[in-house]
């Protein structure tokens, strides 16, 4: 009894916590994002985000009376955005997008930080 307790914890420890994930390549965010926005969760609050072709992205949070602005870039198979403008290591931060298939949400995925976000195509900032 003891061997197959430990062998089933040890087989646990190697089994990814969130299976139906998939993080997306550099192609694969590009698709997803240009020209959509997307409705999230971040740190609790509903937000919106839109992706325009032009690098230029919108974010705005239930309650504010307008969209913050800033660049964005895909690399590497990340997102990357930075609120400066600017693309000095210290100005911008780069994010794994994952896809959990089975419920159709995305993730942006950082070093403790996990926001989920669905996909609506087109410009869509407001919160009705």
């Amino acid at each position: 009894m003891k061997k197959l307790t430990l062998a089933l914890a040890t087989s646990l420890l190697g089994t990814p916590l969130f299976a139906a994930e998939k993080n997306l390549t550099s192609q694969q965010i590009t698709d997803l994002l240009t020209g959509a926005t997307i409705k999230g969760i971040h740190y609790g609050v509903e937000t919106r985000q839109y992706f325009s072709e032009s690098g230029l992205t919108l974010w705005i949070k239930t309650g504010d009376e307008k969209p913050s602005e800033a660049r964005y870039k895909i690399e590497n198979d990340q997102y990357c955005s930075s609120w400066t403008g600017l693309w000095n290591k210290e100005d911008y931060g780069c994010f794994n997008i994952a896809h959990d298939e089975e419920q159709n949400i995305y993730y942006f995925l950082g070093e403790d930080f996990r926001a989920p976000f669905v996909i609506n195509n087109g410009f869509e900032l407001s919160f009705d």
